[in-house]
Parts: structure tokens; C-alpha cells; sequence
């Protein structure tokens, strides 16, 4: 009995002296909303289609000191337009403004970063989303839509519970966000998550 509590204590200090990671990153449940907008882009390759932007959030840790923290977005192991315009990102407590990497000083260690990702790469037809107007009671014309217009649909925690075919769909591609973090000493750090639509 003293043998197994004494190996019980060895692996408890084991598992607690080990090492955190130097940032964490977990997706947690957006309640950011679902937008609808215009397909400027793309509209003579893809005719009658919009595309539906859609937020992931990230919660992000920092265990110790990082100079800063870039990332980069995959869809179907297709890297992203470099120029955001197919995902933009922002820091939580300021959703006015795109960000395009975190920078730190040591006041933000062992604390927790919440980032607001929207991916507006998919593409939906005319017809899907006039229905999803239609569902969210939304009195609005798609064929006057601009090029900077947005229709907001619902917010993703319930788009995601009443579209769970259309999530499925999402969760088929292999959507990934890959996160990179400068260390004080100079090396790097890499963090890849699936997106979990």
C-alpha cells in the first residue's frame, strides 16, 4: 500500500512539473453572426451565387512570453488569399478592426486572447439563399445587394444547430487554421487546428 501511494505521488508531481505548451489554442462556440454578401469576386465564374460568411472563434493561451503570433487558413489543404479577402480576422474586444497578427509584451502572458475568425470563402447559390432569408424572416432583395453589402442572417450557435446538413457538408472539406508563435528566444512555435464547422 505504501509502494502504490508513493507511486501515485511520483506521478503526480511528474504530471504537474511537466512543461505547458507556449500557446494553446482551443475553438469555442461563436455566437458571432452569419452574414450573406455579395459574390463581387467571383461573379463571372460562378453566376447567381453569394457567398455566406461564417465566424469561428478561437480562445487563445499564453504560457509564456511571445513576441507575437501569426496564422494562415486552409480549405481543403488550399492555402487562403494571403490578402484576406476570403477570411478576415479579429481581436474580440475590438471587432471594428481586422487584424493581421497578435503582438505582445510581457503584461499579456498567462492570459487568454479570444479571436474572431471569418471565413467568407463559401459559396452558396441564389436559390439556397433566398430560402435561408426566408427562414430567418428577412425582408431583403438579393438583386440589389452591392459589393459591400452584408445581410445578417443569425447568430452562428443557432445557425449551426438549424443547418446541420449544411454543417455536415462544411465538415466534409478539410478546413484547418494554423497559428505560429515568435518565442523570446527567437525560435518558432506551430499550432494547427481542424475547424470544427
Amino acid at each position: 500500500m505504501k509502494h502504490i501511494y508513493i507511486i501515485i505521488v511520483i506521478c503526480i508531481s511528474f504530471f504537474s512539473c511537466e512543461p505547458k505548451k507556449t500557446i494553446e489554442i482551443n475553438q469555442i462556440n461563436s455566437t458571432e453572426i452569419v452574414t450573406i454578401e455579395n459574390n463581387f469576386m467571383d461573379k463571372n465564374k460562378v453566376k447567381d451565387s453569394f457567398r455566406i460568411s461564417i465566424p469561428t472563434e478561437y480562445e487563445i493561451r499564453i504560457n509564456s512570453f511571445v513576441h507575437y503570433i501569426t496564422w494562415f487558413y486552409k480549405v481543403n489543404n488550399k492555402t487562403l488569399n494571403p490578402s484576406r479577402i476570403d477570411y478576415q480576422v479579429y481581436d474580440k474586444r475590438d471587432l471594428t478592426k481586422e487584424i493581421l497578427e497578435l503582438n505582445f509584451d510581457k503584461s499579456f502572458n498567462n492570459e487568454s486572447i479570444s479571436i474572431i475568425v471569418k471565413e467568407r470563402n463559401h459559396l452558396i447559390s441564389k436559390k439556397d439563399a433566398q430560402q435561408l432569408l426566408k427562414k430567418y424572416s428577412i425582408n431583403k432583395s438579393l438583386d440589389s445587394l452591392k459589393s459591400n453589402d452584408t445581410i445578417k442572417l443569425v447568430y452562428y450557435d443557432k445557425f449551426r444547430k438549424e443547418n446541420k446538413v449544411f454543417i455536415q457538408e462544411l465538415n466534409k472539406i478539410s478546413d484547418s487554421i494554423h497559428f505560429r508563435a515568435m518565442k523570446k528566444d527567437g525560435s518558432f512555435f506551430y499550432v494547427s487546428k481542424k475547424i470544427n464547422w
